[in-house]
């Protein structure tokens, strides 16, 4: 596995990744006993509703939440940007002085096709008021000329709410609706694509390192820093979290 033979797209995706992975490195790193016992990292209410019973348990769980918290807003944003890359768009905020405000929501614009992209990490982050204001956004630039497209970057399905509420709107989501590997489908004629991007995510995984083996390693540290500093006593450490 190696980045050899990738595209001038892919090498520039997988440049994007490689920036993600390293920062989660890097987070991982940094965690620290303050931030779970100090800085509100762990909940104790919850760690005594979910039964933990040691301090292994509360780190484990918790570290792992906190990471995984902190990344995925961000790892939302690198999707994003890994398909604008792939698909040969641009921001929409670039296009403003060009074509007015309205643009600047759209996460791609793909100029040769007339067309706007809302990405999405996944079916499940829309509700019915989001896709209600989505296709408010679609109307607009229906109206400048542009074809408007939700897509969510994995997945088979979406949610019932998303497509009927785009029926309801007036957006057929057989139109404007791509999920998965169908968005490589409809823009690059490549249906089997996905294996392509899912293989850029793992050659930059492998260049950073096995980065589960890294935040086993960090929930071992904080676990016997915390069961020496409380004496191996989980409920003097969560009373202590007052």
């Amino acid at each position: 596995m190696g980045s050899e033979g990738l595209s001038t797209k892919e090498q520039e995706a997988l440049t994007r990744i490689r920036k993600f992975v390293t920062r989660t490195r890097g987070l991982i790193g940094e965690l620290s006993a303050e931030d779970l016992t100090e800085k509100g990292g762990v909940n104790p209410y919850m760690a005594k509703a979910l039964g933990m019973k040691t301090i292994e348990e509360v780190v484990e769980f918790f570290v792992n939440r906190r990471i995984e918290r902190s990344l995925g807003t961000s790892f939302g944003n690198v999707l994003n940007d890994v398909i604008k890359i792939l698909l040969g768009g641009l921001k929409g905020g670039l296009l403003v002085q060009k074509y007015g405000n309205w643009i600047s929501w759209w996460d791609v614009v793909l100029l040769d096709r007339k067309a706007v992209i809302s990405v999405k990490s996944g079916p499940a982050d829309m509700d019915k008021d989001q896709v209600i204001y989505f296709a408010q956004r679609a109307r607009e630039a229906k109206e400048k000329g542009f074809h408007p497209f939700l897509v969510f970057a994995y997945g088979k399905h979406a949610f019932p709410v998303i497509e009927g509420y785009l029926r309801k709107e007036g957006f057929d989501p057989e139109k404007h609706l791509l999920i998965g590997k169908t968005v490589f489908e409809h823009f690059l004629a490549s249906p089997e694509y996905y294996k392509d991007v899912l293989n850029l995510f793992s050659i930059a995984g492998a260049e950073v390192g096995d980065v589960f083996e890294f935040i086993e390693k960090k929930i071992i540290v904080l676990t016997e820093e915390l069961k020496k500093k409380y004496n191996n006593d989980v409920n003097r450490m969560l009373e202590d979290m007052f």
